[in-house]
């Protein structure tokens, strides 16, 4: 009898390992199974990842372009205010000069002597 439950024993851990085996065989096939679809979902987020990234690159670089579009014309206007400014100056001061040329004269060569005493140093 005791041969009988060995060999019953035998058969079932027989058995039991196939099973064993099975189911890992299963699992492992899962496994490649969840890999590849991991990997094929993992591209397709890659790539709409790249598809975003660079719809965002040229949005910045759009908005970059119009700010410098933007300052560019602020310092035309500035220019053309400070330009207007100088000639408004300027015939100031060509009147003035021809109202007091000898002040005109004197005022030139004190501010070239100071120049000159400033630049031999």
């Amino acid at each position: 009898m005791s041969d009988i439950k060995s060999s019953e024993a035998a058969k079932k851990l027989e058995s039991g390992a196939d099973h064993a085996k099975k189911a890992l065989d299963a699992a492992t096939e899962a496994s490649k199974a969840v890999g590849e679809s991991v990997k094929k979902h993992a591209g397709s987020a890659i790539e709409t990842g790249k598809e975003h990234l660079g719809a965002a690159a040229k949005d910045l670089g759009d908005a970059a372009t119009a700010k410098v579009s933007e300052f560019r014309g602020q310092a035309k206007q500035k220019a053309s205010e400070y330009r207007a400014k100088a000639e408004t100056v300027q015939g100031d001061v060509e009147g003035y000069i021809r109202q007091n040329p000898i002040k005109a004269v004197g005022i030139a060569v004190g501010v070239g002597f100071v120049v000159g005493v400033i630049f031999r140093r």
